[in-house]
């Protein structure tokens, strides 16, 4: 048992049974509580839910609180019902899960196609929203449930198996990646760093060495739906140490052996500028140079970790060589684009989310958040 008194994963990372409580509302949900049930069992594990519990002293409610607190993991199933309000002013499902987010694993998994009850669609935002983030899934019937909950706990035990996900160790090797300052010198970058966790190898020095996968890389990168290198450029693919590098005069794209990915671009895209107008940092270029870079180190997570070792990633942002090129909104720079006020603060900010780090699905889930987040950060830094 761990130190909660929990059976489950011993601290050398070995598997053993774990407690998978399901949570959902009960009526007209049996056969989406059966087929997640049938995938908990059929992966070697035990499944607990409501109606397995014997008649005890105490609430029913009560009783499933207390299997929350004994799981390993929780199975939040939602559909368009958010069921009867508890006391606490939350239905029973609700309580479970906030009984667990901070504690335990939450895999939840969403049905396609409905429509919310308000409650419950405040819940499901609610649950979106959460800071440390979930495995998040739509399924559209038992089936297609079943296999997505076999998925999601296989990924878990995978994550189990190579370590602990330590957020302090991953931003650290994020900030390590980033370049040194270097004031007024080069052109200005806007540079995303990405580490996956547990920390592993994911690319053995053959697999790094791949023509097949720089030549994957370089294609996704210069013409993908997010492709964050210019295709009228030039590009130089070598490899350095560890890494696989694919560099321009304004942009570059770095893939190590851990998985790390790292991508800079020039804070705004060519544009016809006028001689006399005012160099600037465009907010809304930056931002979708970083929702590009997001979505992008996801794609590469894909690439080179199909099996998903990786189930966090830490992510932070550096705008490198920016001096004190003011920031402005684009309606502010046309509104005035041959004055400005010069920023006053650092010159090459770094910035990292609070907590660090992300489910590695957020990457493709929840980019424009993330570049969001990372922008007003860095707002912060820029703006007298």
């Amino acid at each position: 048992m761990d130190p909660a008194g929990r059976e489950g994963v011993t601290p050398g990372g070995h598997n053993e049974t774990m407690k998978v409580f399901i949570s959902s509302v009960v009526g007209s949900f049996e056969p989406f509580r059966a087929a997640a049930a049938e995938a908990i069992e059929t992966l070697g594990h035990r499944v607990l839910r409501s109606e397995d519990f014997p008649a005890l002293a105490g609430t029913p409610q009560q009783a499933c609180l207390a299997a929350v607190r004994e799981a390993d993991v929780v199975a939040l199933l939602l559909g368009d019902r958010y069921g009867p309000v508890q006391e606490s002013g939350l239905s029973a499902t609700h309580e479970e899960y906030q009984e667990a987010r901070e504690s335990r694993p939450v895999l939840v998994f969403i049905e396609d196609g409905i429509t919310p009850e308000p409650n419950q669609q405040r819940f499901i935002d609610e649950v979106e929203a959460w800071a440390t983030g979930h495995v998040r899934e739509a399924f559209s019937s038992p089936e297609d449930l079943r296999a997505k909950v076999t998925r999601a706990l296989h990924e878990h035990e995978l994550a189990l198996s190579s370590g602990l996900v330590d957020p302090a160790e991953m931003e650290e090797r994020a900030i390590a990646m980033l370049p040194r300052p270097s004031g007024f010198g080069g052109n200005p970058q806007i540079i995303l760093a990405v580490v996956g966790g547990p920390h592993q190898q994911v690319l053995r020095p053959a697999e790094l060495e791949d023509p097949e996968l720089a030549k994957n890389v370089q294609r996704e990168a210069l013409f993908g739906d997010h492709a964050v290198l210019d295709a009228s450029h030039g590009t130089e693919v070598r490899i350095d140490g560890t890494e696989l590098t694919l560099s321009q005069g304004d942009g570059f794209v770095t893939v190590d052996q851990t998985g790390s990915v790292m991508v800079g671009q020039p804070p705004r895209r060519a544009v016809t500028r006028s001689v006399a107008e005012l160099p600037a940092l465009i907010e809304e270029d930056i931002t979708d140079a970083l929702v590009r870079a997001v979505r992008f180190a996801g794609w590469v997570l894909g690439l080179i970790d199909p099996s998903h070792r990786f189930t966090h990633v830490a992510l932070v942002a550096h705008l490198a060589s920016a001096g004190y090129l003011p920031w402005r909104t684009r309606a502010e720079h046309q509104a005035s684009p041959n004055a400005g006020q010069v920023a006053m603060g650092s010159q090459d900010p770094t910035v990292t989310l609070t907590p660090p780090t992300k489910h590695r699905q957020a990457l493709t889930h929840d980019p424009d958040r993330i570049a969001e987040d990372l922008v007003a950060l860095l707002r912060r830094t820029r703006t007298p």
